[in-house]
This record gives C-alpha cells, sequence and structure tokens, in this order.
C-alpha cells in the first residue's frame, strides 16, 4: 500500500500553529519545534504520519495565502526557504510526509504574471480571464460576494475572480500557464515535498463561451448559491488535465494529490469521486459530506455506503470531520452534557474506517469553535456577511499548548478564549482523556492491518448504531458505534469477542442476558473469534 493509504494525514494552518519568534503568527520554526508532540516515534505522540500544510507562500494575506504572489518562496511570516528545507528534513527524520496547499485556480493581483498581464500588448495577455468590451460577458458570481468581474483600468478590460477581486482567475487553457504550474510543482517535488493538496480543483477551467448561469431567483441564498455553476466550474476539460497532472507527479516515487472539489450543498458527491477517473487523475478527491451531515448512525452509514459505491474498486476514499473552513465539529456536534462523548464516538468512526483520515489541528484535545467579535474579525467572509455568517476566524483559533496559552509569548493574530480542560498539557497524561483516546486510536491503526488495509463490510444494526467489520486473512474486527444516549442491545455473545482492542469508555463491555449491551454514546473496536460464524447482521 501507499503511504497516502494506509497514514494518517494532520492539517495545519500554519498562522496558529507555533509562534516561534513573538510576533503572534505560527511559522516553520515553530512548527519544527513541535514535530515530536505529532510523532516522536512512539504512543506518546500523536503518532500522525503526514502533514498538510495550508498556503505558506508569498502573499498579501487578502486570503490569508491563498493569493500568492511567488509560488517558489515561503512568506516571510512563516520563514525561509532555509526553514522549509529543515522543516521536510526534520519531519521525514521522524517519518512524517509533508503535503503543500497549491492554489492553482487564481494567484494574487500582485503577482507578477497578473501585473504582466495587465498591461496592454504583454505576451502574458491571455494568462488570465479577461473581456475586453464595456460591459462585463456574463451573471457570474463571486463565491465571496458581488460580481466575479472587475473592471482593471489600466488594461481597460474586465478580468474575472471566483473569490476576492484580488484574486484572479488564471487561464489554464493557456498551455503556458499549464507550463508554469508543472514547474512549480516540479520545484517543490524535487525539493523533497511528498504531495499536493489542490485548492478548487474543479474550478480551473470555464466555459469558452461565457454564457449564464441559470439562476433560481426564488432560491433563499445569497446570489452566488442561486446559480447552477454549469459554465464557471466542472468543465469536461479537467479530467484530461488531471491525468497530465497525475502523470507530472507520478513521475517522482511515493507522492501525491488530494484534491478539494467545490461543491454546493445540493450538490452530489459523486462528483468529487468523477475526479479520481480510473485510478488515474487525483489519488485522492476530498469526501466533504461529513462536514453536513446530522449527529445520526444513518447519516454517516449513508455517506459511507454511498461514498464506497461511487469510488468502485480502483479509487481509495478519505474522510474528515473539520477543516479551515467550516465550524469544528466538536462544536457542530456540541451538546449540553454528551459533547466529549460524542467526540470520542466520531474519533473513533474516522480512524477506523477504510481510508484515509484527514485530522484537523487541535480537533484531538477537542478544541471548540471560537466566537469572534466583528471588530476582531480577520477572514473577508466573515468582514462581508456578518452577521448572517460569521466567517472562518472562529475554526483558525491559535492551538490550546498550555494555560496560560504558549503558542506565543505576545497577543496572537486572532483572539484567544480559555477553554477548562482544553489544552495539551491538561489532557497528555490524562489516560480518560480526548487526546488520549486520539493517540490509541492512530497507534491501534498503525498497528492493525485490518484497520489500515482490509476490506471493510457495513453490517445490520439497530437504527442507531453503526456497526461495520474490518478484515484481512489475519484478523476480523468488529467496530461498534452507538450514536444514541440510550443503551442498545447487540445480539452479541461474549465468547464471540477474542479481545476488546479500544473502548471509548474506561469500563468493561458489558454483556446482558448474553447478548452485549451498548452504553450511550460508547465506540468499541472489538476482535472478533476467526471461528465464530459470520452473521449479515448485529441486530438486537
Amino acid at each position: 500500500m501507499n503511504w497516502w493509504q494506509h497514514g494518517v494525514v494532520y492539517q495545519i494552518y500554519p498562522r496558529s500553529f507555533q509562534d516561534s519568534n513573538n510576533d503572534g503568527i505560527g511559522d516553520l520554526q515553530g512548527l519544527i519545534d513541535r514535530l515530536d508532540y505529532l510523532n516522536d516515534g512512539t504512543s506518546n505522540s500523536l503518532g500522525i504520519d503526514a502533514i498538510w500544510l495550508s498556503p505558506i507562500h508569498p502573499s498579501p494575506m487578502a486570503d490569508f495565502g491563498y493569493d500568492i504572489t511567488d509560488y517558489r518562496d515561503i512568506d516571510p511570516i512563516f520563514g525561509t526557504l532555509d526553514d522549509f528545507d529543515q522543516l521536510l528534513q526534520q519531519a521525514h527524520q521522524r517519518d512524517i510526509r509533508i503535503i503543500l496547499d497549491l492554489v492553482a485556480n487564481h494567484t494574487s493581483d500582485q503577482h507578477p504574471w497578473f501585473i504582466d498581464s495587465s498591461q496592454p500588448g504583454s505576451d502574458k495577455a491571455d494568462w488570465y480571464l479577461w473581456h475586453e468590451e464595456n460591459t462585463r460577458p456574463n451573471n457570474w458570481q463571486a463565491c465571496f460576494g458581488g460580481s466575479g468581474w472587475s473592471w482593471h483600468p489600466g488594461r481597460k478590460a474586465w478580468y474575472y475572480h471566483s473569490f476576492l477581486p484580488q484574486q484572479p482567475d488564471l487561464n489554464w487553457r493557456n498551455p503556458q500557464v499549464q507550463q508554469a504550474i508543472r514547474e512549480v510543482m516540479e520545484f517543490w517535488l524535487a525539493r523533497g515535498v511528498d504531495g499536493f493538496r489542490l485548492d478548487v480543483v474543479n474550478l480551473f477551467y470555464k466555459a469558452i463561451d461565457l454564457k449564464n448561469n441559470p439562476t433560481d431567483w426564488f432560491k433563499p441564498a445569497r446570489p452566488y448559491d442561486r446559480q447552477r455553476h454549469i459554465h464557471d466550474r466542472d468543465q469536461p476539460e479537467m479530467h484530461t488535465l488531471l491525468k497530465q497532472m497525475r502523470q507530472w507527479v507520478d513521475q517522482y516515487p511515493n507522492r501525491m494529490m488530494v484534491g478539494e472539489i467545490f461543491i454546493a450543498d445540493s450538490d452530489n458527491a459523486s462528483l468529487p469521486a468523477s475526479y479520481c477517473g480510473n485510478g488515474d487523475e487525483l489519488h485522492l478527491a476530498f469526501n466533504l459530506e461529513f462536514l453536513r451531515a446530522p449527529f445520526s448512525a444513518a447519516a454517516f452509514r449513508s455517506v459511507i455506503r454511498k461514498w464506497i459505491d461511487l469510488l468502485g474498486h480502483e479509487n481509495w476514499p478519505n474522510y474528515t470531520l473539520s477543516n479551515h473552513d467550516v465550524k469544528r465539529h466538536i462544536s457542530r456536534y456540541a451538546t449540553h452534557e454528551q459533547t466529549l462523548d460524542r467526540a470520542h464516538l466520531l474519533a473513533a468512526m474516522l480512524l477506523t474506517l477504510r481510508g484515509t483520515p484527514f485530522l484537523y489541528y487541535g480537533e484531538e484535545i477537542g478544541m471548540p469553535e471560537q466566537a469572534v467579535s466583528r471588530r476582531q474579525l480577520q477572514d473577508p467572509v466573515g468582514k462581508r456577511y456578518w452577521p448572517l455568517h460569521p466567517g472562518r476566524d472562529g475554526c483558525r483559533r491559535p492551538m490550546m499548548w498550555d494555560s496560560p496559552n504558549v503558542f506565543s509569548n505576545v497577543t496572537s493574530w486572532l483572539p484567544e478564549t480559555r477553554s477548562e480542560g482544553v489544552t495539551v498539557a491538561d489532557q497528555s497524561h490524562n489516560p480518560s482523556s480526548l487526546l488520549s483516546w486520539y493517540r490509541q486510536l492512530v497507534w491501534l491503526r498503525k498497528r492493525t492491518p485490518a484497520l489500515h488495509k482490509g476490506k471493510l463490510k457495513l453490517i445490520g444494526s439497530p437504527d442507531e448504531v453503526l456497526a461495520y467489520e474490518r478484515c484481512d486473512q489475519q484478523q476480523r474486527l468488529l467496530i461498534l458505534l452507538n450514536f444514541s444516549s440510550q443503551a442498545q442491545p447487540i445480539n452479541l455473545h461474549r465468547h464471540a469477542i477474542d479481545q476488546c482492542l479500544a473502548n471509548s469508555q474506561l469500563d468493561a463491555p458489558l454483556f446482558r442476558n448474553g447478548s452485549l449491551l451498548l452504553r450511550p454514546l460508547q465506540a468499541l473496536i472489538l476482535e472478533i473469534s476467526p471461528d465464530f460464524p459470520r452473521r449479515a447482521s448485529v441486530a438486537p
């Protein structure tokens, strides 16, 4: 198996992980200082296998790094190329891979390419999407608000931007653009980078004829979400391009691409799955349906079953519960008394499914979403849509290492609100803590082939129980996840169980009348006796 199939990926928002130079902003040296926390080769560390870094390239920070001015350097707030090389070296010594965020749908409007393109008669005139008429060519909207077309007084033309006006879209139909991005990728691959996360990869191509998108004027949503985006994304040429990009990456051993497929809430999971092709496009396409699923066994079972069916045998699944764009899942699913139990349950699901789990920094300690006042907002989405949308600052809060927080010795770039018990220091030596549970699960996954490469079979169970088997030739595991606040009886005799590998509640598994009784919100990972009859169901 490839490392990106059996490993666990940990997403880091670099501004918020660890500040080493006391400017209130996280940086590469700070990350280097924390590598042993992530994986020091022992079960005292989290044990992750790869880090996905949100953008670290030079940027005016209009969208906090997703507006790049130089693809081949490091923004000074994060460090230098030498710092990055040190990070690579130190991470690889710990068997940690590094995945860079490749933002290639658009650049900053301060990128030399765009500055050149905006000059009349430039040899890069066609590197971006320009319209030389007096009026906008169509009704395309920008995701961050307003028209997707902005006027450039120097060139006296309109240019298209899927997001902010400061983020003009590249023209991927231009072979020179394709070659330029290829050279960027090869620059980092030759340096030792292990893969790329491709930002909004399905937006690269737009329809040549620039037709209007159909609009549902009665839909209660912002203008962008009222449109059916059939002309400004998901063009068929994208699949040909991804096959080419796959060949570029596959020239380097053990490298990978994972793509963000930008979809609306109403879109089907079949779209992201299609960008894997027949194992010849993306290595992984983000399945983001967990981010919208309600807290129920039925909802998660449906997502898992659908994703497996869509990917088929050629492609590999992946799952995530949180990222830098959405409300942290511990806050999405928070209740008055059961929040931590729910977090334990979801961690067990994420780390026992067949597929690559992506963790978001701080979820292992239950860092909650942070409320950010309007005055303190940094995110351009929040600034434009507050109070309808609070922005994304809340999920980007500084990592909570200790109390007082040792993320930085000065005021951090985002406000910090203390949460009792929610620090690495509070939880590191507590066997019942969420951090201890994540460590246990990650290391169990590492040393258990049935968990990181075995087959998965969903099995029948009570409505509020998610149950599945993970099997290989040597081992048969049963994962039982009770999403209910009530105990659930399971038709499984104690003699069927060889051992309990993990239990989210420290008490021993409970049996009543010869059957297993799942406690409320309990997660169990059980090794089943090989000679125990296989059942199609564990129903009561």
